[in-house]
């Protein structure tokens, strides 16, 4: 059974036509049913090629950062012999301690190290076909549930996915995890979320036995690849307490269904909770059983602080999202020591306002399309499932980035997408879109270039306004390894103006000073 050709879908277009005249009858399902096909595989294909178009000059980019840890350092790579090894071990083995449990990301880069070695645009390209591969599963995924719930024309339902799906494949924000080969974890986790709900979703109108394995499987895949991936299981979890029901004949299309009524489940979710269990029960036998070291314990944020923190994100990421201009890898939320420091609190305020502005009409329409839109709604519910563990809510490693965007973005984008598509002037705005995400692409392709090298990557995150003290640290690092011993100096000052007591910067500041030959102040 071809994914593309969604099985009990093929023929959609044909519920609406009248019955052909009796002496054609033989030949009425094939040809259409090879149209879908053929359309399907054409969106596929431009949705790849989408991705090559605005991702290509990553493939002149070299290795940034943390690449040098996960790709050049990491022993677990080296040899198919230790796949079980990586599968063992958290990440940075040699690097600062974490707790990122993500062995299906090494296990990419072992295969990326068997192909390419060291030569970086072979890695690059990985991770350029796993973001296609990722925008092709979520099209699918798209086009299946607006199939399923959506009340759209013929015409509707076809180019919705697919417009949410291009938008999502050439957004510049997600520069961060395809231009960055230490981004993979965020691909991975969405190439097997979205196709796990894919798989389930298909499993509720046919009964081949193999759907759920498979579903359950990329589930784990999504887990094992970064830990947000938990929610997509959450995000099927809730559709299947609704269940899927047919919609009356006159008011939708005749393969159209919605959520069930009430607040009893669906007979179908008690199966799929079994199922749940048994994929978080083998992630965390995995994960439990891996050597790790305890990274130490970061300085909490205060619990009043939190709500203050979330409504900037949201405001933040909503401006990321419509004019994606001001990009970089280190994002801020909280003022830190600096010359203007009023005029950025006074702009952190007003921050605060307007993302609480924001959240009150995201619930507002959430609300309304709980009453009349149960497609809208399923994509907003799902936007915030996937969003809900960067909100800050819960204490993070940063509190702003922009990768965290990947997948609650390709809920968001479906839900506006199908919103618009039922507008009053449809047609304008889908031709004010399509110019929208044209301007996206070349955002994108442009933006490609500020992973170049270590250098570049530094010099323009610092420049476009992550000043923070890591990139402060990894560009004196940088200077330090060149010989430019005073620029190294002056970088580490800077670290320890906004960190005072960070010990990386003290301790190669004193490494810097003592090249220097001033040995009393290192």
């Amino acid at each position: 059974m071809n994914l593309l050709t969604g099985g009990a879908d093929v023929t959609d277009c044909v519920c609406q036509r009248p019955p052909p005249p009796a002496a054609s009858r033989e030949f009425p399902v094939l040809p259409v049913a090879v149209s879908n096909f053929q359309r399907r595989l054409l969106s596929c294909l431009l949705l790849v090629a989408a991705a090559f178009a605005v991702y290509w000059p990553s493939l002149q980019n070299g290795f940034v950062w943390d690449d040098t840890a996960l790709v050049l350092r990491d022993p677990f790579i080296r040899s198919w012999r230790l796949i079980d090894e990586g599968f063992g071990h958290f990440l940075f083995t040699d690097a600062t301690a974490s707790n990122f449990f993500r062995p299906i990301q090494r296990l990419t880069y072992t295969l990326d190290y068997a192909l390419f070695g060291f030569r970086p645009w072979g890695w690059h390209l990985g991770n350029i076909l796993l973001h296609g591969a990722a925008g092709v599963l979520l099209f699918l995924f798209a086009e299946k549930l607006v199939l399923r719930l959506g009340r759209l024309e013929a015409r509707a339902r076809r180019v919705v996915p697919l417009l949410a799906a291009l938008a999502w494949i050439v957004h510049p924000v997600h520069t961060s995890a395809v231009c960055y080969v230490s981004g993979r974890a965020d691909l991975l986790a969405a190439l097997f979320g979205f196709a796990a709900l894919l798989l389930a979703l298909r499993s509720t109108e046919s009964d081949h036995p193999w759907l759920r394995p498979a579903a359950c499987v990329c589930f784990l895949g999504a887990l094992l690849s970064k830990e947000s991936g938990a929610m997509f299981l959450v995000i099927w979890l809730l559709l299947a307490w609704r269940g899927f029901e047919k919609t009356d004949a006159q008011s939708a299309p005749a393969n159209a269904q919605t959520f069930r009524g009430g607040f009893r489940p669906a007979r179908s979710f008690f199966p799929w909770l079994a199922a749940a269990a048994l994929v978080v029960a083998g992630y965390l036998a995995l994960r439990f059983s891996a050597e790790k070291i305890a990274p130490p314990a970061p300085k909490p944020t205060p619990v009043a602080v939190r709500p203050i923190l979330a409504a900037r994100a949201v405001a933040e990421y909503a401006g990321l999202l419509i004019a994606p201009g001001n990009l970089h890898m280190e994002r801020e939320l909280i003022v830190v020591g600096t010359e203007k420091i009023l005029p950025a609190a006074r702009r952190r305020e007003y921050q605060t306002l307007l993302g609480l502005a924001l959240i009150v009409a995201f619930a507002a329409w959430c609300r309304r399309a709980r009453r009349d839109d149960p497609l809208v709604f399923s994509c907003l519910a799902a936007s915030a499932v996937a969003y809900l563990p960067v909100s800050n809510i819960f204490p993070l490693n940063a509190n702003a980035a922009e990768h965290w965007l990947y997948v609650p973005s390709a809920f968001l984008f479906l839900a506006v997408a199908v919103s618009l598509a039922r507008g009053r002037f449809a047609k304008l705005l889908a031709i004010v879109a399509t110019i929208w995400i044209a301007a996206l692409g070349a955002r994108t392709c442009a933006r490609n270039f500020d992973w170049k090298n270590q250098r570049t990557f530094f010099e323009k995150t610092i420049a476009a306004g992550g000043d923070s003290a890591r990139m402060f640290i990894g560009l004196g690092s940088l200077e330090s390894t060149e010989h430019h011993d005073d620029a190294a100096i002056h970088d580490f000052h800077e670290a320890l103006k906004r960190e005072p007591d960070q010990p990386f910067a003290l301790v190669n500041l004193g490494k810097a000073l003592t090249r220097k030959g001033d040995f009393a102040r290192a």
